[in-house]
């Protein structure tokens, strides 16, 4: 009986140790885990069948701002919108989680976004677990807006260095109209002072200064169409239009310069989806280096043509209509080994101190921003030409009403 006591005895001591040594290595485990999900610099998330949440590393607890889930439980619809629970419900469910973007709700209700990674895996016992790791893109969106930020502030300054360009020939152009008018308003105040009826030179006067000031009113306000920031809403825009308020802001300096205008527009509107004040500053930029190339030549002669023309989407690989619009000078041209360099931030063929080297750069990113490209062709001493390709925007026809039937 003592035998059988001490057999049972030491069966449960061996017991108790093989339990104690299970223990520590599930602790030691746990603790291993934690570390590693501690050194994450993602987002872990791990989740129930039910989609609660039951682990989260100290990272994503630090950037949410979330309480330990001992102290309040977290679920996945209060982490996202409704349609984003829904869609990763679906995607983890169905074992077919591709990465996607999302915004996670902080405890204070704003919006981190993140992009989502997602695995479902089945324990041996049954139980059914969905992780969700997560990589925070909020630094990444900072900074692309500062670029972008960046990049209106260059193209505004751009349009303003332009308008300083343009300052000797629209002075000119507004000193005709402020000349006219100081005549014809000095004409009118000799006429009342001077005995009989002058009604009708009066009137003739003071309708010629009316249009002169319309004149003047005109030209100012498109200066300040031109020195407008830049607005980032799409819309439907006709290059056409564009190019006619161009050529009629540098009206002055084409007459100055003696440059023979060949405009030739495609007799529809040349409509695309883009940005206007995006778009004045390509095309502005495309005609002012074709009248600077042609500072040199004989009888300087500028070519702009538009018309739809059917193109390869590199996106889609099927055909489609494109707007194209051409600059084309007959100065001096452009080195073949130059043109692939034209488009390179900071590269300028002008003499130092007169260019930045960022027009044309500026120009590409614009027209590549609009799913557009800019093509070149040129023949040193014999002029350039810029094709620009931009996606035709096509209205949708709508459905005409259909009678009732008898």
């Amino acid at each position: 009986m003592q035998r059988t006591i001490e057999i049972l005895e030491q069966q449960r001591q061996d017991l108790v140790i093989r339990v104690l040594k299970k223990h520590e290595e599930m602790e030691a485990t746990r603790i291993f885990t934690e570390r590693i999900l501690a050194g994450l610099s993602e987002f872990f998330l791990l989740l129930d069948k039910d989609f609660q949440v039951i682990q989260a590393n100290r990272e994503f607890l630090e950037h949410t701002g979330y309480p330990p889930l001992e102290e309040s439980p977290l679920s996945l619809d209060q982490l996202v919108e409704p349609g984003q629970a829904a869609t990763i419900r679906q995607m983890l469910t169905q074992e077919d989680f591709s990465e996607m973007e999302a915004q996670l709700r902080t405890r204070k209700g704003d919006r981190l976004p993140v992009k989502m990674r997602g695995s479902t895996h089945v324990t041996q016992n049954g139980r059914t677990l969905h992780m969700l790791i997560c990589t925070d893109c909020s630094e990444f969106f900072d900074l692309m807006f500062q670029i972008q930020e960046g990049q209106k502030q260059l193209i505004h300054s751009s349009r303003l260095a332009s308008l300083g360009e343009m300052a000797a020939g629209i002075g000119h152009e507004l000193t005709q109209p402020l000349n006219a008018i100081l005549l014809f308003a000095r004409n009118c105040l000799k006429a009342l002072d001077t005995p009989g009826d002058h009604s009708g030179m009066l009137r003739e006067n003071l309708q010629i200064i009316i249009d002169r000031v319309n004149k003047a009113s005109s030209i100012i306000a498109t200066l300040r169409s031109f020195g407008r920031k830049v607005e980032e809403e799409q819309a439907p825009v006709d290059l056409n239009e564009i190019i006619r308020k161009i050529i009629k802001f540098l009206e002055a300096q084409l007459r100055l310069s003696e440059i023979h205008l060949d405009l030739r527009l495609w007799d529809k509107p040349c409509e695309v989806l883009g940005v206007e004040v995006r778009l004045e500053q390509v095309f502005l930029n495309l005609v002012q280096n074709a009248v600077q190339a042609m500072g040199r030549v004989a009888k300087p002669r500028l070519t702009i043509t538009s018309r739809i023309t059917d193109c390869l989407n590199l996106t889609t690989m099927l055909k489609e209509p494109y707007v194209l619009v051409t600059v084309a000078d007959n100065g001096e041209g452009i080195p073949e080994e130059l043109q692939k360099k034209i488009f390179d931030p900071f590269f300028t063929t002008r003499e130092v101190g007169t260019g930045t080297g960022l027009g044309l750069s500026i120009v590409d990113r614009i027209v590549r921003g609009f799913s557009g490209y800019i093509e070149v062709e040129s023949v040193p001493g014999q002029g350039a030409s810029f094709s620009v390709y931009i996606p035709q925007y096509r209205r949708e026809k709508k459905a005409e009403p259909q009678g009732e039937r008898p």
